[in-house]
C-alpha cells in the first residue's frame, strides 16, 4: 500500500495542524487536523476491504492438452505465434470498487508483461480485459502473476495486490512442413518366427501343422515338401505402420544451448507430424519420455511434448523393428551410435547439428533447413 501525492499531504498537513494546536494553544485547529489523518486511514481501510473482494480469472481459446497416461494439463501455444488472453474481472464485495489497473507479468520466454485498464465495479459487477503475449521460447511458461493496482477514496492511497498466482501454458516448437521418405511403406518383417513368407498378397503369413478343418486351399505346398508335415498357412493381422522418433539432447562435452535444443526438437516434430498425418504410429523415444502417438489427434500431444522434454542422454528402449527410424542428436557421431544399435534392415534417417553452420542465422518460426523436410540427407543405409 503507498501513499499518492495527496496522501502525503493529507499527512502532513493534519500532523501539522495537530502539532501546532498543542504547541500554541489552538484547539480549533486539532479537529482539521485529526479530520485530515482520519480521511487518509478510512482512505486505507476501504481499499484493503475493497482489494479483498477482487477475484480474476484467466481463459484462453488455445486446446487443453495432456500427455498420455498424465493427469497434467496445459493449455498449448506454438512458439513464435500470438497469444490471446481474457481476464475476468469480478466484484464479489458489497462495496464498489473504483477504476484500477491490471498488470500481467509474463514468465521467462513468453514475452512482454502487459497492463489493462478496468473501469470502476459496483457490487457483483464483471469486466472483460484482453490481452496478448508472444512466445519467443519453448516450454512452460504463461502469465506468472496478475497484480491489481486500486485507488483509495480521495485519491489518496493506492494498493497494488496479486490477485492471481500464475497460469501455466505449454509453448512448444513450430510444427513446419516435412515430407516422409519415399521408401518408408517398405514394410520390413516385424515377427520374430523364422516361419515368416511374404505372400502374393499385401498380408503377410506364417505356416503351421495342419489340424482337422482347416481349408485344403491354405495348404502350403514348399513349406509341406521341406518338413515332410501337412503344412497350412496363416494369415498374420494387418500391421499397422509405425516410424521410431528418437531425439538424444546430450553433446560430448556438455548439455546443447537452447537454440539447438529446439532446432532438434522442431526436426523430431516435423518428421513425427508427416508420419503421424500419413497413418502412422510414432513412438517418439526422448530423454525422460517413451510415448506412443496414434492418429492426427495426437499431434497436439507431440506438440506438448516438445514443450516438456529437457535436455538429456536418450534412452534406447526394447522394441520391434519399426518401418522406418529417424534420429535427431546433436552431432553425427553420437547419431550413428543409435543407428548401430537396431536392426540392418530398417531404413534410419540422420538429422545432426553438424548440418548447419550458423544456427544463429535461421528462424523457427520460418522453416527448417530444406535438407531436413525431405529425408534425403544423412540417410544411414546398412
Amino acid at each position: 500500500m503507498r501513499l499518492s501525492t495527496s496522501g502525503i499531504i493529507f499527512v502532513l498537513a493534519g500532523a501539522a495542524l495537530i502539532v501546532t494546536a498543542y504547541r500554541f494553544a489552538l484547539p480549533g485547529l486539532l479537529p482539521a487536523g485529526l479530520l485530515l489523518l482520519a480521511l487518509v486511514l478510512l482512505s486505507a481501510l476501504l481499499i484493503t476491504w475493497g482489494t479483498r473482494r477482487v477475484s480474476i480469472t484467466l481463459r484462453t481459446v488455445l486446446p487443453t492438452v495432456a500427455l498420455p497416461q498424465s493427469r497434467e494439463r496445459y493449455p498449448l501455444a506454438p512458439e513464435g505465434k500470438e497469444v490471446e488472453i481474457e481476464a475476468l474481472v469480478t466484484n464479489t464485495g458489497r462495496l464498489p470498487i473504483p477504476a484500477s489497473t491490471i498488470d500481467f507479468l509474463a514468465a521467462d520466454g513468453f514475452g512482454d508483461s502487459t497492463v489493462g485498464e478496468v473501469p470502476p465495479l459496483a457490487h457483483g459487477a464483471s469486466q472483460t480485459v484482453m490481452t496478448s503475449f508472444t512466445p519467443n521460447r519453448r516450454g512452460l511458461s504463461g502469465v506468472e502473476s496478475v497484480l491489481i493496482t486500486v485507488s483509495g477514496p480521495f485519491g489518496l492511497v493506492t494498493r497494488k495486490k496479486k490477485v492471481l498466482a500464475g497460469y501455466p501454458i505449454a509453448v512448444s516448437v513450430p510444427i513446419l512442413p516435412a515430407r516422409i521418405p519415399s521408401d518408408s511403406a517398405a514394410r520390413p518383417a516385424r515377427l520374430d518366427d523364422g516361419r515368416i513368407r511374404a505372400g502374393h498378397t499385401s498380408r503377410d503369413f506364417h505356416t503351421r501343422e495342419y489340424v482337422p478343418g482347416d481349408d485344403l486351399r491354405h495348404v502350403h505346398w514348399p513349406s509341406t515338401a521341406k518338413s515332410g508335415e501337412l503344412m497350412v498357412r496363416h494369415e498374420a493381422d494387418e500391421e499397422t505402420l509405425y516410424a521410431l522418433i528418437v531425439v538424444d539432447l546430450h553433446g560430448d562435452d556438455d548439455h546443447p544451448d537452447s537454440v539447438e535444443v529446439e532446432f532438434l526438437l522442431a526436426a523430431a516434430a516435423a518428421a513425427a507430424t508427416a508420419f503421424l498425418r500419413s497413418d502412422y504410429e510414432v513412438f517418439v523415444v526422448a530423454p525422460g519420455h517413451h510415448i506412443r502417438f496414434k492418429g492426427q489427434r495426437d499431434i497436439d500431444r507431440l506438440r506438448l511434448l516438445t514443450a516438456l522434454v529437457e535436455a538429456g542422454r536418450v534412452q534406447l528402449p526394447s522394441h520391434d523393428n519399426p518401418n522406418t527410424i529417424v534420429i535427431c542428436a546433436v552431432d553425427e557421431a553420437r547419431g550413428k551410435e543409435l543407428a548401430a544399435q537396431f536392426s540392418r534392415r530398417v531404413p534410419v534417417t540422420i538429422r545432426s547439428l553438424d548440418e548447419i553452420n550458423d544456427m544463429t542465422m535461421l528462424g523457427l518460426s520460418e522453416d527448417l533447413p530444406e535438407s531436413w523436410t525431405t529425408f534425403d540427407s544423412k540417410r544411414v543405409k546398412r
